[in-house]
C-alpha cells in the first residue's frame, strides 16, 4: 500500500452534464494527473461516478463519468 492510498478529499457536485451521449458529473473534488479512474462517492458512500478528466485552464473544473454509464451494456441506449 502506498503512503497516500485510501485517502479522501471533499468537494461538491456542481453540475450534471451530457456530452456525446455520455452522462458526466462536474465536481469540485480534486482530480490530479494520474488519478483518473478513481471513484467519486456521495456523503452516504454511494458511487456517483468514475473520475475522468479536468480542465487545466479553470479552477475546480473536474469531471467524472456518471456511474449509471457503467451499469448499462455498451452501446445500449437509455
Amino acid at each position: 500500500m502506498t503512503m497516500l492510498e485510501l485517502t479522501v478529499a471533499e468537494g461538491i457536485v456542481s453540475s450534471k452534464r451530457s456530452q456525446n451521449d455520455s452522462k458526466l458529473i462536474q465536481t469540485s473534488a480534486p482530480i490530479s494527473l494520474g488519478s483518473s479512474g478513481g471513484r467519486l462517492f456521495d456523503a452516504q458512500g454511494q458511487l456517483l461516478g468514475i473520475t475522468t478528466f479536468y480542465f487545466k485552464a479553470g479552477q475546480n473544473l473536474n469531471f467524472a463519468v456518471a456511474a449509471e454509464e457503467y451499469a448499462r451494456p455498451y452501446g445500449w441506449p437509455d
